[in-house]
């Protein structure tokens, strides 16, 4: 299939034109930077975990620098600081830099590098204004440059070297603390001065200490680079093929679990690419794409069902609509009305009463009548715990009872009353009566009943658990909980293939329950169906049905040759005839039948040429006949001379390859 037919294809589909969306969405927010405030986050994370404990970095804080300035750079200078940065707005003795002193604030000729904020944090540093030389870039060389870059914060704050500039006028320190370290001098904050915004740093007030990791990323070489736009756009896309393609051939508790690995997998990477390698990977953006994409497939996954299980539920419900399918009794509002149906046309009885047990209680209620009208009980007792029902319940089944039950009852009527019960739990009682014949056998009479009886306590069992049940699962709180305030498509579909189930158990028992053995072939000489009596027969006979085709059997229960047997087969076929012949299966002898059956009026989506569905082979069992017979030969003989086909074949079918 051309690359052009594909795509004529793939555009019908909504699913297709649902990716092609998600992918615009997923380029939109990698454009728009939508998602950086969630790499941000996974970035602090990393810093607040990493904690460096060498740099060459020094702060030195002053109460009054304006007045130790001079007295200051004179010790650095003394102590051999390779650069010393005077972070002091107010000019003193000094204001333009001089040989390895710099003042980024007071002298025009140096500035320090711009920063820009991420989620609220100073973390990015771009390169100085035109205007002026990077203070960094004097110091270190011009190829310390910063591109958008962000800063390390690896580096722990009480790793930091700092101390007061009263203890390096009175020189309580080392020459080691300041031999070859760039020192930053700044004035002492005040308390209320703004918080740093920064990472690990952002307790103190003073931006000296964030111009220190500045000067600390330069000097180590540990400033972190971003992922460009136009990779992580051509990344997520990758990574957003690979996904939908896996997420696709899995369940989602599958996909979920994949979804979790990709996660644990992607912070991990992006840790080791900026612990290691200064490069920090758009994790955010990743985690975004990846849990998006999973549930993408799984509404799309469910979108694409839904329309599908409508179509299925529509056609079922078409195809059965021409079909007639009782009722199941667990269905019905009512089970007596079934009950009665049974009853009434089961038994010759003058007059039935039926009556219910009420609901955690002994008390009875009458619900339906036969023959007369509930009135017509003389019995005032409705409690099953009294005589005659306690009486009946005792008996385990129907009893004869002469205290009047009915009214106007005749001299010849008699009554009984019989339980309606299933394991110990009563459902009801079952009064009746009866006017006896010359016929009339009491004791079987007492035994259908109480096997329709037995059977009717357990149908009333089974309602009553059924019926809970369905209240249960149909209360209000229960459907708003369980989300099935609608009825959901998957029980639709669920009622729709038990009612084709059904219709199939049905009608495979029918078929399985016909004394005539029967199998079916398409016409590809493979066996389509077969009933009980022939998978009997070819077993007592050895022979493997599946592996047969429909020349193989002809062959096989007659004495025709190949050219005959291919003959028969292709006028059944072609003339959509019938064929009656004698058959021989071990010591027994059939007649079989042999005919076509119409396609049905819903054919496959193969589009067979031919209007028949299938050749039915029927084997009649006259063994028992054959034996009554004087001279069984004269019938088999009169059956072989039967041949509806003979004219034909000579002509038409003969003529055929």
């Amino acid at each position: 299939m051309s690359i052009k037919q594909q795509f004529f294809i793939i555009k019908r589909q909504k699913t297709f034109w649902s990716t092609m969306l998600l992918c615009a969405l997923t380029l939109l927010i990698t454009f728009t930077g939508t998602l950086d405030k969630l790499n941000a986050l996974i970035y602090l994370e990393f810093s607040q975990n990493l904690n460096r404990q060498n740099t060459q970095v020094v702060v030195i804080e002053s109460n009054n620098l304006l007045a130790e300035q001079t007295a200051l750079i004179s010790k650095l200078r003394e102590q051999q600081a390779k650069a010393i940065v005077i972070f002091s707005h107010v000019g003193g003795n000094q204001q333009l830099s001089f040989d390895n002193v710099y003042f980024p604030y007071a002298d025009p000729r140096y500035c320090l590098p711009t920063l820009e904020s991420w989620l609220g944090y100073e973390i990015i540093i771009q390169q100085a204004p035109s205007h002026c030389k990077s203070v960094w870039q004097a110091i270190l060389g011009e190829q310390y440059r910063a591109r958008g870059q962000l800063l390390d914060f690896s580096l722990a704050p009480q790793a930091l070297t700092k101390f007061s500039s009263d203890r390096l006028l009175s020189d309580d320190v080392f020459l080691t603390q300041l031999q070859d370290k760039v020192v930053l001098v700044s004035q002492n904050q005040l308390n209320f001065a703004l918080p740093v915004r920064a990472p690990k740093i952002d307790t103190f007030r003073d931006p000296v200490y964030l111009h220190a990791y500045i000067a600390d990323n330069f000097l180590e070489q540990t400033l972190v680079t971003l992922t460009p736009t136009t990779y992580a756009a051509a990344m997520q896309l990758l990574i957003l093929a690979i996904l939908l393609i896996t997420y696709q051939r899995c369940s989602f508790s599958t996909g979920l679990m994949i979804a979790c690995v990709v996660i644990v997998c992607c912070i991990l990477s992006a840790y080791v690419c900026v612990r290691f390698f200064n490069y920090f990977l758009p994790s955010g953006q990743i985690i975004f794409t990846n849990l998006v994409t999973l549930l993408w497939v799984f509404f799309s996954r469910k979108w694409a069902e839904e329309i599908e299980l409508n179509d299925i539920i529509g056609n079922v419900q078409q195809r059965m609509m021409g079909r007639y399918l009782p009722q199941a009794f667990s269905a019905q509002s009512s089970p007596w009305d079934a009950i009665i149906t049974l009853v009434n046309q089961q038994l010759a009885l003058k007059r039935s009463i039926f009556l219910a047990r009420t609901e955690g209680d002994h008390r009875l209620h009458e619900i339906r009548a036969i023959n007369c009208s509930l009135s017509d009980i003389h019995e005032m007792r409705r409690d099953y715990e009294r005589p005659p029902y306690s009486d009946a319940i005792k008996a385990f089944g129907a009893l004869h009872i002469t205290r009047p039950f009915f009214n106007e009852l005749t001299e010849s009527e008699a009554q009984y009353v019989v339980p309606l019960m299933y394991a110990g739990d009563i459902r009801g009682f079952w009064a009746m009566t009866v006017e006896p014949n010359e016929y009339f056998d009491e004791e079987r009479f007492i035994q259908n009943v109480n096997r329709f009886a037995n059977q009717i306590g357990e149908l009333l069992f089974h309602f009553r658990i059924f019926e809970n049940q369905q209240k249960a699962n149909t209360s209000a709180l229960t459907k708003t909980l369980t989300l099935a305030l609608q009825k959901p498509l998957s029980q639709q579909v669920k009622s729709s293939i038990g009612d084709m189930e059904q219709k199939l158990s049905t009608l495979e028992h029918v078929f399985n329950q016909i004394h005539t053995a029967a199998i079916m072939f398409n016409l590809f000489g493979q066996v389509v169906q077969t009933n009980q009596r022939i998978e009997e027969i070819a077993k007592h006979n050895e022979m493997s049905l599946f592996e047969m085709t429909a020349l193989d059997l002809l062959e096989r229960v007659t004495h025709l040759d190949s050219e005959k047997a291919k003959g028969k087969l292709r006028y059944i076929t072609l003339q959509q005839g019938e064929l009656y012949m004698p058959a021989q299966l071990g010591q027994a002898t059939f007649i079989l039948s042999i005919r076509s059956l119409r396609a049905a009026r819903t054919t496959s989506s193969i589009g067979e040429p031919f209007e028949v569905g299938g050749i039915l082979f029927e084997f009649i069992d006259i063994s028992f006949l054959i034996k009554q017979l004087e001279d069984p030969a004269q019938l088999i003989k009169q059956l072989e001379m039967i041949q509806p086909i003979s004219g034909l074949e000579s002509h038409d079918i003969k003529a055929q390859p």
